[in-house]
């Protein structure tokens, strides 16, 4: 009797431990087993503060670089290449059990002062060509997907007329995914883009037809991310969402909710908190719920550097960890779901 008794007392012990560790799984962790990689942008160098590094550990499985790689960061003259944030950031990633996800190729803004809208189809050539082989070829095996267009849409569909488009024309994006899969087959080719999340929006039907395009075509292609910069003071439509994640799993495209932040009116919080939480949670169901949403990146960690003040004044507490760094409620919701 006395034995028995020890062994039920021992027993209890193990499955009150094995039901705390499950509880305990990390925000990462919880997301991996729901089936999608949880990240965060980050800044250079913000992992050598010993603080943060624990919330991107304990969050993330992708991280990507909020601006070192962008032209004016990496390159700022036609002869100098920045690569040390960016190395710095793929060794933590790889010390770390972490992907490393490129942002971005080409892209509108923050472009080099050489970048010229005065070349020629074949100069701009060159140098699109120029600029993959070189990042490819140096982070060939250690990226595991890249942004390789970002924005190359307007909101009413029609094609962005940034400075690639300018020298080469419509096609600049079917040529860099070319020549971006023939440097590296194995990593993975994304076009990212803003307000492209719903179907029945005509940048996001606009989007998708290109896509299909380009499957439909052979061109190399493997993924779309949709950044979801949200506003809780602005229509959320779940339903079309995951119409929309839907037609491209047809077509067999991945999806990233790649820079995901729900901005509110700081002069209306209290108000508006429920809002987000909702809209937080609800994507991260999402996640779990559609098999070709591969990963959900919020853009940043903390409202203390957000960058939705700056460009949105008035709005803020965008973000699930507060000025503080401390996890807010919306945090907690999200993350008891993941634990489920």
């Amino acid at each position: 009797m006395k034995n028995k008794r020890f062994f039920i007392t021992l027993l209890s012990a193990v499955l009150i431990v094995t039901s705390l560790t499950s509880c305990g799984k990390s925000f990462r962790d919880a997301a991996k087993k729901k089936g999608f990689r949880a990240g965060m942008s980050v800044g250079a160098g913000i992992f050598f503060d010993k603080s943060v590094s624990k919330i991107i550990k304990e969050n993330s499985y992708v991280v990507v670089s909020e601006n070192c790689m962008k032209w004016a960061n990496l390159r700022p003259n036609k002869n100098f290449w920045n690569w040390n944030d960016i190395d710095q950031l793929v060794k933590y990633a790889q010390e770390n059990n972490m992907d490393v996800k490129w942002h971005t190729l080409f892209w509108h803004r923050q472009n080099s002062p050489f970048v010229s809208s005065n070349w020629t189809r074949e100069q701009a050539l060159k140098m699109m060509d120029e600029h993959i082989e070189t990042i490819m070829t140096r982070y060939k095996g250690k990226i595991s997907e890249y942004d390789v267009v970002n924005e190359m849409f307007e909101e009413d569909g029609s094609f962005r007329k940034n400075v690639w488009y300018e020298t080469i024309g419509p096609d600049y994006i079917e040529h860099a995914l070319i020549k971006a899969h023939e440097v590296d087959p194995d990593t993975k080719l994304y076009l990212n883009e803003y307000n492209n999340e719903c179907k029945g929006n005509r940048k996001a039907d606009a989007m998708f037809n290109y896509v299909k395009q380009l499957k439909e075509k052979g061109v190399p292609i493997d993924g779309v991310g949709m950044q979801m910069h949200l506003d809780t003071s602005y229509n959320y439509n779940e339903n079309a969402i995951r119409a929309n994640i839907q037609r491209y799993a047809e077509i067999g495209i991945e999806i990233s909710f790649s820079e995901l932040d729900v901005r509110i009116p700081m002069d209306a919080i209290e108000a508006h908190e429920v809002v987000q939480e909702n809209i937080y949670l609800s994507l991260y169901k999402l996640a779990s719920e559609e098999p070709n949403v591969t990963s959900v990146i919020t853009w940043g960690y903390t409202d203390k550097k957000s960058w939705i003040p700056a460009e949105f004044p008035g709005k803020g507490n965008a973000l699930m960890y507060d000025k503080d760094s401390k996890p807010k409620k919306v945090y907690k919701d999200v993350l008891e779901y993941l634990r489920k």
